[in-house]
């Protein structure tokens, strides 16, 4: 079945309308990329919307080249929360649409991503927020780890959060919204992770269910140094902390609490005991020497996994390099909690990763069909 054709079937009474929000600032490099393979998947131009946040680059020149697409350039800078805000408003897409789409402006849908999306919308009537499957592109030993993160997280956390109705995040780069929630949410939280955010948001107010699409694939660029993966931590593990604090988890006697604490939690007690392995080798080298066995060697199994499923060699070829990259996210885990919640001092710099090409990026027309 067409999108047309199930975009119809979802929700008559507004026509079953989809539109794209894609906030954007300084993205020339892959913003483009973005807005082709949206409608490379099937979208109209004219459902379209991206937001110029005020770059200084040629975001608004590229995203101008794509004849159909909304422009609407933000003067001054509104930031990515104010910027879908705006473009909500602005173009009243919560009056003329069902479902509202959110992208980052380095996401690349997959040709099938709009047909499960809004094919989890129809079988799951009660949904008001679906979130897609993000996958990394290759490019080092930090993004084959974060694909391994990334995939690890959706094979053991992401199905069974969805049976019980208490997913964490819905990911910025990969979330669909029933329209009729959008005046519901707070779109200034003030937080660092405004997907957080809004998706805690939707568990407060009670408004429906949120939902995971496993086949609605997203593809988008992790760091590339150590230097922004560990920026790029920090706002994660900040922002989380002060979406902990707004919101008050876990004490507000929901699912997504007890959900919440489990995860937090076991994140602390992992970190805890990694930064203790030297102590603990001090004290005893054998159940040292057990505790990193037993660590590294279902780190192998799941890398095998992901290397299988995703077909990412480069996981397997780069897994030696993982144990050390998890020492550093226990590290930031740790400084941010004793930063945000021991000492209050509350992280307000948002931090960007810096876009770069790969192989997997392909060179979109204004039509959005890649060129031969």
């Amino acid at each position: 079945m067409s999108i047309a054709a199930t975009i119809q079937n979802v929700s008559p009474g507004v026509g079953g309308k989809i539109c794209v929000v894609i906030p954007a600032r300084n993205e020339e490099k892959l913003i483009g990329r973005c807005v082709g393979s949206v409608l490379n998947a099937g979208l109209d131009p004219a459902h379209v919307y991206a937001i110029d946040d005020d770059s200084t680059d040629r975001t608004g020149e590229v995203l101008r080249g794509f004849a159909g697409v909304n422009v609407l350039r933000n003067e001054p800078r509104r930031g990515k929360a104010g910027s879908l805000r705006h473009a909500i408003e602005h173009f009243a897409l919560a009056e003329r649409y069902a479902f509202v789409a959110v992208l980052d402006a380095d996401s690349q849908v997959a040709a099938n991503y709009f047909d499960a999306v809004l094919k989890a919308f129809t079988d799951h009537p009660q949904a008001v927020l679906v979130c897609g499957s993000p996958r990394g592109q290759a490019y080092n030993y930090l993004t084959a780890f974060r694909t391994l993160e990334n995939a690890t997280s959706l094979l053991l956390y992401r199905k069974g959060q969805d049976t019980l109705g208490v997913i964490t995040v819905a990911p910025g780069c990969a979330s669909v919204y029933r329209s009729s929630i959008l005046c519901a949410l707070a779109w200034d939280g003030g937080t660092l992770v405004e997907d957080m955010d809004l998706t805690i948001q939707i568990h407060r107010r009670r408004l429906g269910r949120i939902r995971f699409a496993e086949d609605a694939v997203v593809y988008t660029q992790d760091p590339r140094s150590i230097r922004e993966y560990v920026g790029q931590l920090t706002r994660w593990n900040s922002g989380t902390w002060q979406v902990m604090h707004l919101h008050r988890l876990p004490f507000g006697r929901q699912r997504i609490d007890a959900e919440f604490a489990l995860l937090i939690g076991e994140g602390l007690c992992y970190s805890i005991l990694v930064l203790a392995l030297p102590l603990l080798a001090w004290l005893s080298p054998a159940a040292a020497l057990n505790c990193l066995l037993l660590d590294q060697s279902v780190a192998a199994l799941l890398a095998l996994v992901c290397t299988w499923r995703l077909r990412r060699i480069d996981v397997l070829l780069w897994f030696p390099m993982f144990a050390m990259l998890r020492v550093i996210g226990c590290v930031v885990l740790i400084r941010t909690f004793w930063l945000e919640v021991v000492r209050r001092q509350t992280l307000r710099t948002w931090f960007s990763v810096a876009r770069y090409d790969t192989n997997a990026q392909l060179p979109y027309n204004n039509t959005g069909r890649p060129l031969a």
